[in-house]
């Protein structure tokens, strides 16, 4: 087990080499990304500005956690931007392309190989710089304790949501074994990914219970600020740290389902 962690791991350190070095080949393109990327984080710094400078309470949350919330949004999306989206969107081209067939015999995990072999760079620097900057200035101005355990259960509920990240955008991708084009089901899958921008207590009960236990995206970016503030009912609690390994690995089992139906590029 250990040494299949191993391999996976220089397997993907190999493959986020070959990336880097792609995107640097094209070093427009790279500042070109940085730029448009600036433009939406600025986007969310004047919604962060608004709610400072008029004080107003959205959904209950302070200005404050308003701005934490955002911080912990910007890290998700950078991470959803720079280590998943890349490999999810090659699923679909490179079974287009036939190119998916070589993947097959490797002697790898092939939902490893598919989902992880593009990292990006360009797009995550500005999310991470400006999430981690208002994470910090909000944590102090709220005053929150920098104790191990606060500190730990926060970055415990982040990975929560890159699991909860990875498991329910992969499931529209891995549709392409069927429809082959799955752009339409993605699209609608980024705009799932809006459901975030906002702390969940501005929608009604039913859809928060949707968003936390039928298509949990609220979980995502939520429940890492609610637990800081102690917001986290028990059955929220509980359910945030057994839902990630729930749905990973129920779309271990979709992938499973759906290669052995695969037909190749060739039918």
């Amino acid at each position: 087990m250990l040494s299949e962690i191993k391999k996976h791991l220089k397997i993907y350190a190999h493959l986020a080499k070959v990336s880097i070095m792609e995107q640097m080949e094209y070093r427009f393109n790279f500042i070109l990304a940085i730029v448009v990327e600036c433009i939406w984080v600025m986007s969310k710094f004047i919604y962060v500005y608004i709610t400072q400078k008029t004080g107003g309470i959205i959904g209950g949350s302070t200005p404050d956690e308003i701005m934490l919330f955002v911080g912990v949004f910007m890290i998700l999306t950078a991470i959803y931007l720079g280590i998943f989206s890349g490999g999810f969107n090659y699923i679909s081209w490179s079974v287009r392309q036939g190119e998916f067939d070589m993947l097959i015999p490797k002697p790898v995990s092939l939902m490893f190989i598919s989902t992880m072999r593009w990292l990006s760079i360009s797009k995550p620097i500005p999310n991470i710089i400006a999430g981690v900057t208002l994470i910090c200035i909000a944590w102090k101005r709220i005053g929150l304790e920098a104790g191990f355990i606060n500190i730990l259960l926060f970055i415990y509920f982040i990975l929560c949501g890159v699991i909860i990240t990875y498991s329910i955008y992969l499931i529209p991708h891995v549709l392409s074994f069927w429809t082959v084009k799955t752009y339409q089901i993605a699209e609608l899958s980024y705009r799932l990914w809006d459901f975030n921008n906002m702390p969940m207590q501005i929608y009604n009960k039913w859809w928060q219970r949707i968003g936390i236990f039928l298509i949990p995206v609220f979980v995502i970016t939520n429940f890492p600020v609610m637990v800081l503030f102690n917001k986290l009912s028990l059955v929220y609690l509980i359910w945030g740290l057994i839902i990630p390994i729930i749905l990973f690995i129920l779309v271990r089992m979709f992938w499973r389902f759906s290669i052995r139906r695969y037909s190749s590029a060739g039918g």
